[in-house]
């Protein structure tokens, strides 16, 4: 079966997913390890911890009844995740790593800042509503469909201001770093030299690169592209586009919640994508894939 495996971002985490790394003995002790005593998942640290140790947790318990997945996909946060899987990296690795980028992140950003949705306008309607203001686009989920970070004040004012010039919706996200921005600049740096260890060889899998959507197959660029992703747009749309050129018969995201499959489902309809969390269960899970497999013979 050609099966493309996606990992979600942040702002789908909950006390349920954060029980249920704390109780996967695979994840838990390198959780412990990275996880700050005093975070909630509010907390960007907390939840890039957290949300990595899901990801390991549930690939390393699903793996061996997926098979060998095609292509790996990752959005924000993700796109590590992504990497991590197809570099074969143990959770403790995985998860410094994540801590890692979340500190450099949150001593890069400045204060008070977040990310809004904006469904409805065109990049040339949103790009000209923004002009001579400190927001920037800082992902491309469809043509219509974009997150904006910038600084909390000018997001109120955004999130009211945006509708009268086209916008159908803007919704706040609970994020409060201003990623895939210029915003961040000084994160990419050190973030490439906590990579570099990881540069050498090639991977098992190709990974998506979030800011551009192209299959990459060598660890030296993959690393690359996640120093550069902290403080460069991501084009989520380019990557649905690619992962529809893989045609692949079904696609399985990994994370909280399930913002990546239902993104997919609107942009093609007839591709089967589901989440872990629409699932009872592992069992139920492998039966839907596995009628997936059979109708792709």
């Amino acid at each position: 079966m050609r099966l493309v495996v996606c990992f979600s971002g942040q702002g789908g985490q909950s006390e349920k997913h954060l029980h249920e790394v704390q109780r996967d003995p695979f994840v838990a002790g390198a959780l412990a390890r990275v996880l700050p005593a005093a975070g909630t998942l509010a907390d960007n640290l907390t939840a890039q911890c957290v949300i990595s140790a899901l990801h390991a947790a549930r690939w390393h318990r699903l793996a061996p009844r997926l098979g060998r997945a095609q292509l790996l996909a990752g959005y924000s946060l993700g796109e590590l995740s992504a990497f991590a899987v197809a570099r074969g990296l143990a959770p403790d690795d995985w998860l410094a790593l994540a801590a890692r980028r979340a500190n450099l992140m949150d001593a890069a950003a400045p204060p008070g800042c977040g990310m809004l949705a904006v469904q409805g306008m065109n990049g040339t309607q949103l790009e000209a509503a923004l002009a001579g203001q400190d927001a920037h686009i800082a992902i491309r989920n469809g043509e219509t469909h974009w997150v904006v970070a910038a600084r909390a004040a000018l997001l109120d004012a955004l999130e009211t201001r945006l509708p009268t010039l086209g916008a159908r919706r803007c919704m706040r996200l609970a994020v409060h770093t201003p990623s895939h921005t210029r915003l961040l600049d000084a994160a990419r740096a050190p973030l490439a030299d906590a990579l570099a260890p990881w540069a050498d060889g090639t991977v098992t899998v190709p990974v998506l690169a979030g800011i551009s959507g192209g299959a990459q197959r060598r660890a030296t660029d993959i690393v690359r592209a996640l120093a550069d992703q902290v403080a460069q747009r991501l084009d989520w749309a380019a990557c649905m586009d690619t992962i529809m050129e893989y045609a692949p018969d079904a696609v399985l995201e990994i994370g909280p919640c399930n913002a990546l499959s239902r993104m997919l489902a609107e942009r093609a309809p007839d591709l089967p994508a589901r989440s872990v969390d629409d699932f009872s269960g592992d069992d139920a899970l492998a039966a839907w894939l596995a009628r997936q497999a059979a109708g792709s013979r």
